[in-house]
């Protein structure tokens, strides 16, 4: 990994001088409470460390990144396989996919929930749950009006059998579960209604004979402007767009585009200004970017760049991606390097520059996430059960842990919430 030029000490000493002028900057707006919400697996691969499920709650205090428990889900939700979380603009809302086959033992996909979020101290209280409308829910999103959410449905890698007579000859029939983006709008009271619509991911294949056998919807984000949703296909390496209407519940059919076979496209963030998508590669240890145009929903490849080191050849996964609320840069998680790596960002382009690699302070960072404000990452190792603070040089892009570090069992998703 890189190795950074300034000691631990006066990296964040720049950084809370940057703190401290934007503290100064606000304190005549109300002070609002900073709550971070982490999400914990039960099954699924490279599992980690840690006992049960659910959601965890903490508060930030947003000078030095550290967090302090507030809850965690009780014990009706110790085997919720909580695979990704989205907060309301709001704040009052928080929205989590349970990542199962067969919610309630129904056998009929996995689930969606809306937890209640209490404005005095952070905490949650679950108040609904809707069908998923597939399999193994990987991701949700939501727009920026709290209207309406994205789910992506990622569905299993092994297949269902059953014997169908052919001319009157038995023959095996091997049958994948469905990889599907799904819409759901979000009630006055916040609560999420019944799904209003389900894109069907195109039943194929790809490269890999365990991972690619069938569709798999790991992802789906609006643009900013609210027009658009990518969708990552990573079994059969594809990036869908979809048109959405303003105030619309259904999904208008928009682009397929096909990637370099083998990469599995997972999960994608957008530039805040520029017509640029940014999609990490879970099996080629790579990141692209992506041109698009939200009319049309037209998307092309830009370039695509590594997120590990030339020389580094043990396995590789990259997990989750975000560009910094500044935009100058993008960020990178891996999977087998633990490691984040991190880019600047042609502001003409979109085109990255690595700056750094930075080790993510334990083992399989899944998922991680930038507070609102952008001066602190925090980064969610599923292998080691931690969330691990760093500061962020908003000017650099490099960033050094704080010393700061929450236990959590298995963390796989943070979002935050400004109360």
């Amino acid at each position: 990994m890189k190795t950074n030029d300034v000691s631990r000490r006066e990296f964040l000493a720049a950084v809370g001088a940057g703190v401290m002028a934007g503290h100064a900057a606000l304190q005549a707006q109300p002070p609002t409470r900073l709550f971070a919400y982490v999400a914990s697996w039960t099954s699924g691969p490279g599992i980690g460390v840690g006992n049960g499920g659910g959601i965890s709650v903490f508060s930030v205090d947003t000078a030095t990144g550290a967090m302090t428990p507030v809850m965690r889900t009780g014990q009706e939700f110790d085997k919720m396989n909580t695979g990704y979380l989205a907060v309301h603009p709001n704040g009052r809302y928080l929205y989590a996919t349970n990542e199962v086959e067969s919610y309630d033992n129904e056998y009929g996909g996995g689930a969606v929930l809306t937890f209640m979020i209490s404005p005095s101290d952070g905490s949650i209280a679950h108040v609904g749950t809707q069908p998923s409308m597939g399999v193994w829910p990987a991701y949700i999103s939501i727009d920026k009006a709290g209207s309406r959410v994205t789910v992506a449905n990622h569905g299993n890698y092994d297949p269902s059998v059953r014997i169908v007579k052919k001319n009157g000859v038995p023959e095996i029939e091997k049958v994948w579960d469905d990889g599907t983006v799904a819409l759901l709008p979000i009630k006055a009271d916040g609560i999420l209604d019944k799904p209003s619509d389900v894109a069907v991911l195109e039943r194929t294949t790809s490269v890999d004979k365990v991972t690619q056998r069938s569709a798999h919807a790991h992802s789906v984000n609006w643009d900013p402007s609210q027009r658009m949703l990518v969708a990552c296909d990573k079994g059969c390496d594809r990036v869908y767009t979809y048109r959405v209407a303003n105030g619309s519940t259904m999904l208008a059919e928009g682009k397929m585009l096909k990637t370099e076979p083998g990469i599995a496209p997972r999960h994608s963030s957008f530039h805040p200004t520029l017509p640029c998508v940014y999609v990490v590669n879970e099996r080629q240890s790579s990141l692209s970017c992506y041109r698009y145009e939200a009319s049309t929903a037209d998307i092309n490849l830009l370039e695509t760049v590594p997120t590990i080191p030339a020389d580094f050849k043990m396995n590789n996964s990259p997990a989750d991606v975000h560009v910094h609320p500044n935009g100058k840069f993008v960020y990178s998680s891996n999977r087998g390097h633990n490691s984040i790596a991190i880019f600047r960002i042609d502001q003409a382009s979109g085109r990255m520059t690595l700056v750094d690699i930075v080790s993510s302070g334990g083992a399989t960072p899944r998922g991680f996430q930038f507070e609102p404000g952008g001066r602190f990452l925090f980064a969610g190792n599923q292998g080691t059960g931690n969330v691990v603070t760093f500061a962020v040089d908003a000017e650099t892009g490099k960033m050094m842990p704080t010393g700061a570090k929450a236990e959590v069992p298995r963390p796989v998703c943070i979002q935050f919430a400004s109360i």
